[in-house]
């Protein structure tokens, strides 16, 4: 062996460094390797469950998020809903309030109408006895005391009568 190790140009402390490398090699792989090969594995999984952790939470958050624009757009059509209602209340509101006011314009008309009648048929009636006074002054001057009082309220009514067919 000694023609080998000088053959192939070794010397000791080569072959020693080499041999010392050999068992470290072995003393790693039984006793250091087994321990870091199983910490990897616990490190892998548990790469893993954060990831698939984090896979369920953005699952979750897009359900809720879709379910909160699920509920905007909800309110949304309520919204939009209440305030239709409100049109058509304010809408019914303003046609009442129309009606009531024309119903109300109408009754004043019509009371109005109603005093100008009486107050034409009261101007109607004065001015009948205002004629009815002067003509009766009239006729008392110009016949002077030979027509009757009978004859002078005929009188009267017929100036009355064809008076009353005028229009006023």
């Amino acid at each position: 062996m000694d023609a080998v190790v000088q053959a192939l140009g070794l010397n000791a402390t080569l072959v020693a460094q080499v041999f010392n490398f050999i068992m470290l090699l072995i003393f790693l792989r039984i006793v250091v390797y087994p321990h870091i090969v199983r910490i990897l594995e616990e490190r892998q999984n548990y790469i893993e469950n954060n990831v698939a952790a984090a896979e369920e939470e953005r699952k979750q958050a897009e359900a809720l998020r879709q379910q909160y624009l699920a509920d905007m757009q909800k309110a949304k059509d309520e919204a939009r809903e209440i305030i239709q209602q409100a049109t058509k209340a304010g809408e019914e509101q303003a046609r009442e309030i129309i009606e009531a006011a024309k119903a109300e314009a109408n009754r004043i008309k019509e009371a109005a109408m109603q005093d100008i009648n009486r107050e034409k048929e009261k101007a109607v009636a004065e001015l009948r006895d205002q004629v009815a006074t002067l003509s009766i002054l009239v006729a008392g001057k110009i016949v002077s005391e030979k027509i009757t009082a009978d004859i002078q309220r005929g009188m009267i009514d017929e100036f009355i009568k064809e008076a009353g067919d005028l229009p006023c």
